[in-house]
């Protein structure tokens, strides 16, 4: 004898899994920042991040982007993916150390609370599903690889002041798409290879993009 489905049950433990494995994602995440934030610490009081030069931060970016690959390949093994994306929390915190140095404490802290407060804002929006943020996919990433191209030719050809404003503003808003995109993205990831990690990596890159944007565009230098 065979007996129907309630489509009401599978509908709660379709909520109850999907609730569940998004709050492993922000757990991951902010275990993620809070490695950040005190390996950043931790680098520059022990004067680590003074001990090399360009082509120390150079090896750096070169290691956080092999991990950030490597989270994604690794998608399917739990295991192998968070170790990746806690390496990869740890080396941002070698790079961002700088930042410690050449803007106020006031400047910092301001910038992340902010982040986090539109951050929040296009979270809530995007699970309230009143947009649709998935099929503007295509125009984000475009977006993202016009800013890395844009930041590229205006570090090494350019240098211009304005350009770089425009650059930030621009920043600020794909990276508030992008949050948007990935929390809605979570639903699919949750019910095909669940991987928090992976979730975690994409909501870590939104927030840190969004700051390191807002810190350019508002924050107060060191004297």
């Amino acid at each position: 004898m065979e007996f129907e489905r309630n489509p009401v049950v599978m509908e709660r433990t379709e909520v109850t899994s999907f609730n569940a494995f998004l709050g492993k994602v922000f757990l991951n995440m902010f275990l993620g920042l809070l490695l950040t934030a005190i390996t950043s610490y931790l680098a520059l009081t022990s004067g680590f991040v003074f001990a090399f030069g360009k082509l120390g931060f150079i090896g750096f970016a070169v290691l956080s982007f092999v991990l950030v690959i490597a989270t994604g390949l690794l998608r399917n093994n739990g295991l192998l993916a968070g170790v990746a994306f806690y390496l990869f929390s740890a080396a941002e915190g070698v790079l961002l150390a700088p930042i410690l140095v050449i803007y106020t404490g006031k400047s910092i802290i301001t910038a992340f609370l902010s982040a986090s407060i539109l951050f929040g804002i296009m979270a809530l929006l995007a699970m309230s599903k009143k947009v649709d943020f998935r099929r503007f996919g295509t125009y984000l990433f475009v977006g993202l690889i016009g800013i890395i191209v844009a930041s590229l030719l205006n570090i090494f050809l350019v240098k211009s002041a304005g350009l770089g404003i425009a650059i930030s503003v621009v920043t600020v808003l794909v990276f508030l798409g992008l949050t948007a995109y990935d929390i809605q993205k979570l639903e699919e990831m949750a019910y095909t290879e669940g991987n928090a990690f992976f979730g975690a990596l994409a909501l870590y890159l939104d927030l840190i993009n969004l700051f390191l944007a807002l810190l350019r565009l508002f924050g107060e230098r060191r004297e």
